[in-house]
């Protein structure tokens, strides 16, 4: 897990609240929303849906959803690069 996820994952914890709660205001499966505290962003549907997710995400939370927003496609990124790593050596 990146900084990315875990932020978040911090965030809620810190307000006691379960991916459940999250799910039942923001209308965002639960599924949707441990895959972006845990950075599987290949799980996630794609393309601008995701940036909603994480804009609604963070702003239920009380983070800042542009930043949030850059910071996911930072991470994005970098899981990118490395899985091309991976793929070629």
């Amino acid at each position: 897990m990146t900084e990315f996820g875990k932020k978040f994952r911090q965030a809620r914890e810190a307000k006691g609240i379960s991916l459940d709660d999250v799910s039942n205001v923001t209308k965002i499966s639960a599924r949707m929303l441990q895959a972006i505290e845990e950075d599987h962003f290949d799980q996630l549907p794609g393309g601008v849906f995701n940036k909603g997710f994480i804009r609604a995400y963070a702003k239920h939370l009380g983070l800042n959803p542009e930043e949030a927003i850059n910071d996911y496609l930072l991470a994005l990124r970098q899981a990118q690069v490395d899985a091309r790593e991976v793929w070629n050596p």
